[in-house]
């Protein structure tokens, strides 16, 4: 085995024990018997549990930019619906963040600072699918001020949180169908018949 992929190993070995325990209830040596790596193997590689949960933030959040990247390119609420899927599987890939996001921020600075960072990436990418949308038509904004920003941040704040909220409530499985039917309602008001259209034949495209 080599290097990288030993590294890898022990980060997908961490990510499954940290989703199924909590980050805080997992230790080295939980990591080193579940990956039958030593702990002096899993030390030359990461020199402590920290060093492995900052190794999959960065992860996390290089894997979401990919997401919304490839979104940007042609975002027609098409697109939107392939993003909310792709991007509500990569949040269950990363459970543990997101039903710890508070804890997380609060103990690491650097993560913290990343996570904050991130979102606000996340905005404007968003505040930009929202331009291109009333742009060709299929939003209205009718004119309310700083909607592209304001819309972008409550989008991401809803989505960032989603899961977070079902594990307040005591959800047992985390909803899909009721974090896309969130995003859009969101949106509806702001539908033209364009984009009442569109996004019937979202639903014919993606529910048959």
């Amino acid at each position: 085995m080599t290097k990288r992929d030993t590294k890898s190993k022990i980060k997908e070995i961490a990510l499954g024990l940290f989703n199924r325990d909590g980050f805080a209830n997992v230790r080295l040596q939980h990591i080193s018997d579940a990956s039958a790596l030593s702990l002096g193997n899993i030390g030359y590689h990461f020199r402590t549990k920290n060093d492995i949960l900052y190794a999959l933030i960065n992860d996390l959040v290089e894997e979401q930019k990919v997401i919304l990247t490839e979104f940007r390119v042609l975002p027609l609420f098409e697109d939107i619906q392939r993003f909310l899927n792709s991007n509500f599987e990569l949040q269950l890939r990363y459970v543990f963040f997101y039903k710890d996001t508070l804890d997380l921020m609060r103990l690491y600075e650097n993560i913290s600072k990343q996570y904050r960072e991130h979102v606000h990436w996340q905005e404007l990418q968003l505040q930009g699918m929202l331009v291109f949308n009333e742009a060709r038509g299929a939003l209205n904004s009718n004119g309310e001020q700083n909607f592209g920003a304001r819309m972008s941040s409550l989008l991401v704040w809803a989505s960032e949180s989603w899961i977070g909220r079902q594990t307040i409530l005591g959800k047992k499985e985390i909803d899909k169908k009721g974090y896309e039917e969130m995003f859009w309602f969101f949106l509806k008001p702001y539908f033209t018949p364009l984009g009442k259209e569109e996004f019937d034949d979202r639903v014919r495209i993606f529910e048959k």
